[in-house]
């Protein structure tokens, strides 16, 4: 008996001493991870196991039995893998699945992605199936996303102050107003996903607290021509038109893609400010008009040499961009705080007008080396851009309604900025890390002239002491190395960042110069962990350096009227900034991020009151606040029904302002921005669609300066014509004209109290015809593959 036993143990012991583990990592040609694989094992025909790969890609069986084990490896959208390997030991293969397109009866079978992908430095928004994207523009899928908030003017992401866009891995130059019409320029069809990028990794430059979208447009394209045609009217105030177009070609080696765009984009901008001074209070009214009358082009060319190398060539220029801010009305009234009377009235109408272009033009090229997990990219870029600024007002002093003083001012003002830049990337695995390595040089020049006029019997008459040339300099060389590492449910990624700085400003009339050399180093970690397949949790740490505008470095005083100037600072010094963000995301439709910021030395633009001499306004320039923010981001997506989408999105936030100047109090608060947008179908095949949004901010600090309730209702319909390919948008916003917010702040004990109303309520109507095949099923996926290339030119 004892006997039987000793050999039922030994045999039990060798039998659980031959089991093993299988682990690997799943990833397509990119080398993107591959989420939801099916994984299937057998060893020596039975023992049969399935598993599916995480969002990191990996996948692992335990207590595999010695023997022949056949793998296969499948996914929608991929190629099958079959492999058959001996198993002895604890064993790892990892596998590149190389992408597929299948037809069925005319029928494309693509797999569907989860909506929400965390990674350990973003969020991917799948937007494919997950988002209907017929009928709306970029800007419309924008609003959707966690962390983003879009207005008619600018772009913005929770606890970020500034926003970069990307289109695929190219930074588009363009902010503002000219920003959000270009991306509606693009066809939302062919975007493939968004990233959200709120802590942007080493391989990215440091400048700013920044946060980073990048939109990645869709690489099965169809072969051949497509073209896409928009025209667009808006009446607000004063009516406006855009106008766009976009061309695309595709074949086995070549790919090309232009772009056009342009318009009258005429708006009506309301200023009321109030300035309560202990003996007087001011009052101006400035309703003024806005025109932008812009056109701008962009060309991509790119050529496939073969499998491994392609090169492609940007170019963007302006055709005209003119922005012209014409005074309805500039007056200024100084009224006795006793007797409420209006002691005497100060008008400064003038109109300003800014050409303003961009030229910019950058060669990538990238080779993938023969184990298709490595490869380098070398990019150069040349951006130029110049700036002419011209604003001749009136300055007219009033008592008792009768004019005592009649003057004519004019100043006029050019920048001129010639920006080189090269950069160099590897990626390579190494230690089962991955490894991402590279170097950045660039070389910027600047040169800015100032001229103050007095306007004398029509003639213009140079105030030398009111004038200024002023010259810039700043060589920054940067190298970063950093590594990413997959174990299991977990993600490790670390960074770090070298910048050496060499600057040199230089004002020739004031005879001032400025010479910094300086080198920082800017760390960033990331730790992600999917809890189960639907949740993950990641956190990340980032430090930034934020350097100071151009323009904020010139110390010429620009005149808005007699009394009223900005004037910069060439002793600006950088600020630093510190980033922590704990992000959960769930069920790939819920995500909340915590997240913490502290910046030192922050500097800023801010307007000094004197009691002294209550008629001057002046806007100076200085490292004047230490900023400490604190917030969560809460996203929440709901598409239980056919008849309704809906996304609901909440930012809350604590700001701490710890000033540095005795002329502004430290200042605390909270702030809160909630929004809701709504999706309604009205028929099944998704013709007509409804859409109502609305935006709330309630009372609170934004920007060191207390708001009033912002409330902002829109609703729209588009209706689509799939045969004849047409699309009709038609918007109506800020239907109760309630997006109007009052603001205060106080500066020198004074408070100011102003409103600024960007004429948000008006009607847009928005016509789409697409030609070319944009709907032939093929199975060629020959548009260039560059998603891995990294950064070249930070916008400062």
């Amino acid at each position: 008996m004892k006997l039987v036993f000793i050999v039922l143990l030994l045999l039990y012991s060798s039998y659980s001493l031959s089991q093993y583990t299988l682990k690997g990592n799943i990833k397509n040609i990119t080398g993107t991870p591959i989420e939801f694989a099916t994984v299937k094992t057998s060893v020596d025909s039975i023992n049969n196991s399935v598993t599916l790969s995480n969002s990191l890609g990996n996948y692992y069986f335990k207590n595999v039995t010695k023997g022949n084990c056949n793998i296969s490896i499948s996914m929608i959208g991929y190629t099958p893998i079959k492999l058959q390997t001996y198993i002895s030991q604890d064993t790892t293969i990892n596998f590149i699945l190389n992408s597929e397109i299948k037809n069925l009866q005319g029928v494309t079978v693509q797999a569907k992605n989860p909506l929400i992908q965390a990674k350990s430095d973003r969020l991917i928004i799948n937007i494919g199936s997950n988002i209907e994207t017929r009928g709306k523009a970029t800007i419309d899928i924008l609003k959707l996303l966690p962390t983003i908030h879009v207005s008619d003017k600018s772009i913005s992401m929770a606890g970020k102050a500034s926003v970069l866009v990307y289109i695929n891995d190219y930074i588009i130059r363009l902010n503002g107003y000219s920003l959000l019409s270009y991306l509606n320029t693009l066809p939302t069809d062919a975007i493939k996903s968004i990233e959200i990028i709120s802590s942007p990794p080493a391989q990215y430059d440091a400048e700013g607290n920044v946060g980073i979208i990048k939109i990645v447009m869709k690489k099965n394209i169809h072969p051949g021509w497509k073209e896409y045609l928009q025209a667009g009217y808006k009446q607000r105030t004063y009516s406006s038109y855009m106008g766009a177009a976009y061309i695309n070609y595709v074949d086995k080696k070549f790919f090309f893609e232009g772009k056009i765009q342009g318009g009258n984009n005429t708006y009506l901008n309301q200023n009321q400010y109030y300035s309560y001074f202990p003996s007087e209070i001011n009052t101006t009214f400035n309703p003024k008009k806005w025109q932008y009358l812009s056109s701008d082009a962009q060309v991509t060319l790119g050529y496939n040499f073969n499998a491994n190398s392609n090169i492609i060539v940007n170019i963007q220029t302006p055709i005209f961009n003119k922005q012209t801010i014409s005074d309805i009305k500039n007056q200024t009234d100084f009224i006795n705080a006793k007797s409420n009377v209006t002691d005497s009235t100060i008008l400064s109408n003038g109109v300003t007008t800014t050409k303003d272009y961009t030229y910019n033009a950058d060669i990538f090229f990238k080779h993938l080396l023969p184990n298709k997990l490595s490869y380098f990219t070398v990019d150069a870029a040349y951006l130029n851009n110049n700036i002419y600024n011209s604003r001749p007002f009136i300055s007219i002093t009033q008592i008792n309604n009768i004019n005592y003083i009649n003057e004519n001012f004019n100043t006029n003002g050019s920048q001129n900025y010639n920006i080189y830049t090269s950069q160099i990337d590897f990626v390579f695995p190494l230690f089962h890390c991955t490894v991402n390595t590279g170097s950045k040089f660039s070389f910027i020049n600047s040169t800015s002239n100032s001229m103050f006029f007095d306007v004398i019997n029509g003639s213009n008459i140079l105030v030398p002491s009111l004038s200024n040339q002023y010259t810039y300099k700043e060589n920054i060389q940067a190298a970063y190395y950093s590594m990413e590492k997959n174990i299991s449910n977990w993600s490790f990624k670390g960074g770090l960042r070298a910048e050496l700085t060499q600057t040199n400003g230089n004002s020739f009339v004031t005879n001032q110069s400025n010479t910094n050399n300086y080198i920082n180093l800017f760390p960033s970690i990331y730790i992600s962990h999917d809890l189960t397949n639907k949740s993950n949790i990641s956190i990340n740490y980032t430090k930034r350096i934020n350097r100071p505008p151009y323009n904020y470095l010139d110390p010429f005083k620009w005149y808005i009227s007699k009394y009223n100037y900005a004037i910069g600072n060439p002793f600006l010094q950088p600020s630093f900034i510190s980033n922590i963000e704990l992000s959960y995301t769930h069920n790939n439709s819920f995500n909340a991020k915590l997240y913490y910021s502290n910046q030192i030395n922050q500097f800023g633009q801010y307007v000094v009151l004197d009691p002294s001499n209550i008629t001057n306004q002046i806007q100076e320039t200085d490292n004047f606040l230490n900023l400490q923010s604190y917030g969560i981001s809460i996203y929440k997506s709901f598409n239980q029904f056919k008849w309704l989408e809906s996304e609901i999105q909440a930012n809350f936030s604590y700001l701490r302002y710890l000033s540095n100047k005795q002329e502004f109090a430290n200042a605390q608060g909270y702030g809160s921005i909630l929004t809701l947008n709504n999706t309604i179908p009205f028929d099944t095949k998704k013709t007509l669609i409804g859409i109502l949004n609305i935006e709330d901010d309630i009372p609170g600090i934004y920007n060191y300066r207390n708001k009033k309730n912002f409330f902002q209702l829109d609703i729209g319909f588009n209706y689509l014509i799939p045969k004849q390919r047409l699309e009709f948008r038609f918007y109506a916003t800020d239907i109760f004209k309630t997006a109007n917010p009052q603001y205060f702040y106080l500066s020198n004990n004074i408070k100011q109290v102003y409103q600024n109303y960007f004429d948000t309520r008006g009607v847009r109507l928005v016509i789409v015809y697409k030609l070319g095949n944009w709907f032939i099923k093929t199975n060629h996926a020959n548009s260039p593959s560059n998603t891995e290339e990294k950064e070249r030119l930070q916008n400062d």
